[in-house]
């Protein structure tokens, strides 16, 4: 999972104090944190193209940022339960392909080692398309807090598109 490139985050962390990932072939810097849990990061990146033709050969042409920006899941793998947890997520993650879901686009899972005891651990890279507009979730909370609430209209689109396929 993953090639040799993406040893290259461990170097990176140490000299620009982690601002740039490489998953696989191509390398995002670090824009903002998007959102945390559990072992869990998600990170606003932005694509930083040494050769613009580089990343549009490793991903689906119809998912490509106009602009270099995308999701990127920053997993910390502790154990090899973990680790299965995560290739598993990757594997049905690759699976889906339906217009309301967010596709994987690259992963890679790279091995780093902890500096407390020199044991190896690992990180897993997950890239997706961003939409910063925010979730359903995010846009419920907005309304609510004005005292808002969605149209019976809304509401029965938003159910379609959830049941879509």
């Amino acid at each position: 999972m993953g090639c040799s490139f993406s040893g290259l985050n461990g170097l990176y962390d140490a000299v620009n104090g982690g601002g740039d990932v490489w998953i696989n072939e191509n390398r995002f810097k670090i824009i903002r944190q998007l959102g945390e849990g559990g072992f869990a990061y998600v990170f606003l990146v932005k694509e930083v193209l040494s050769d613009p033709g580089i990343s549009k050969k490793f991903k689906d042409p119809s998912h490509i940022s106009d602009d270099g920006t995308y999701a990127m899941k920053k997993v910390l793998i502790q154990n090899s339960e973990q680790l299965e947890m995560v290739r598993e997520e990757i594997r049905v993650s690759s699976l889906f392909s339906h217009p309301n879901l967010l596709p994987l686009l690259d992963h890679a899972i790279i091995s780093v080692k902890v500096a407390q005891d020199q044991s190896l651990k690992h990180e897993a890279y997950l890239l997706f398309p961003v939409h910063l507009d925010g979730t359903l979730l995010d846009n419920a909370k907005t309304m609510n807090a004005k005292k808002e609430f969605f149209s019976t209209s809304d509401v029965l689109q938003i159910f379609r598109q959830v049941n879509k396929n």
